[in-house]
């Protein structure tokens, strides 16, 4: 089975199904991940927001937002080697972090031929807590839609009909999950990524949305 899985930003993969990954790898699925933004605001978006944790931000104080860019995607790539994923299976879309809302139409042709021929699809659910969170449900379903791809729909991030939802046990790769999250230094460097990494160790399941292509528009979340 083809699996796709698309993360607004780099580390979205591992807080919003990262043991489903490991999961599905260690079952032998071809895992893809599409990372649609670049995380290059997060340190100065972090700064104005005092969000940083500042003997953590040293390595990145002085460096620009392209230079930020580049560092978040080198670690985006290496995590995803860590779950198992080849590297002609990591696709980094690079669209400007805060700005995947105003590239929707970039993102859904670039996103297509990657999903074509996909079996399951992995989302994060249009919950408004963050434009690229919104921009990315988005070009997911569109880009499916356009397709008329005829596949399962998971949706992570969400809060979907209890006739809707499924509950994978991943308790087995939460130590590993806890290691790969270790290489996404620059996001460490915030104050509530930082904490919600130790969240990991606890982790025993991950939940979500499952639909088909027909459901989409008649449920909140897809």
């Amino acid at each position: 089975m083809k699996i796709v899985v698309f993360a607004p930003h780099p580390d979205d993969e591992v807080f919003g199904c990262g043991g489903s990954i490991l999961k599905w790898i260690a079952e032998g699925h071809d895992v893809q991940i599409i990372y649609v933004t670049d995380n290059r605001v997060l340190i100065s978006w972090g700064l104005k927001a005092k969000e940083l944790i500042e003997e953590e931000i040293g390595d990145y104080i002085d460096l620009n937002e392209d230079q930020i860019a580049e560092i978040a995607l080198k670690e985006a790539e290496s995590a995803a080697k860590a779950f198992g994923i080849p590297q002609n299976k990591i696709h980094c879309l690079k669209i400007h972090d805060q700005d995947a809302i105003n590239k929707i139409d970039l993102g859904i042709s670039l996103s297509k031929e990657i999903i074509k021929d996909a079996d399951r699809i992995v989302m994060p659910g249009d919950i408004g807590s963050h434009p690229d969170h919104t921009a990315t449900h988005i070009i997911a379903k569109r880009a499916a839609k356009e397709l008329n791809l005829n596949a399962e729909y998971y949706v992570y991030y969400s809060v979907s009909p209890i006739e809707k939802q499924i509950k994978l046990k991943t308790a087995e790769h939460r130590e590993r999950l806890y290691e790969i999250m270790k290489l996404y230094k620059t996001q460490l460097c915030q104050k509530g990524t930082n904490a919600a990494w130790g969240t990991l160790k606890r982790r025993r399941s991950e939940r979500f949305g499952v639909y088909k292509l027909e459901d989409m528009g008649k449920y909140d979340n897809f």
